[in-house]
């Protein structure tokens, strides 16, 4: 009989991944690579400190898109600026800037923080490159 190797979710438990560190008023903490562990380890040394702090995976793309890649975005802004209120298009193109200058993963941790409605405002080919998750 085979012995199961367990794992957290599908991934090993000491495997590396990129996460974003907020504050219980959604600002950004810090981001970087961390073990499952080790992410919940600094997550409890904070909650016995008095902080809540809560963290979320990034899992986008490592490169920044391409213009053609975020043509579907810029045309959305373009077409659609008296559509949006005023806070959500800042949002959007804040999105954009983000995405022609970093990583793509850098996106999501601006897009985590729009509402439903405007995050569904963002084209399904840039969501999944940011990282996002689809039904």
């Amino acid at each position: 009989m085979k012995k199961k190797v367990v794992t957290s979710g599908n991934k090993p438990i000491d495997k590396k991944v990129r996460y974003a560190v907020f504050n219980r008023n959604d600002r950004l903490i810090s981001k970087g690579m961390y073990t499952a562990s080790e992410i919940q380890q600094y997550l409890n040394q904070k909650a016995q400190e008095g902080k809540n702090y809560y963290a979320i995976e990034l899992q986008g793309l490592s490169r920044k898109l391409t213009a053609k890649e975020l043509k579907p975005l810029e045309n959305k802004l373009k077409n659609g600026e008296d559509s949006f209120p005023t806070k959500d298009l800042t949002d959007l193109k804040s999105l954009l800037k983000i995405l022609k200058t970093k990583a793509a993963w850098e996106g999501m941790i601006k897009a985590y923080h729009f509402d439903t409605a405007l995050r569904e405002e963002i084209p399904l080919s840039i969501w999944k490159k940011m990282g996002g998750d689809t039904l």
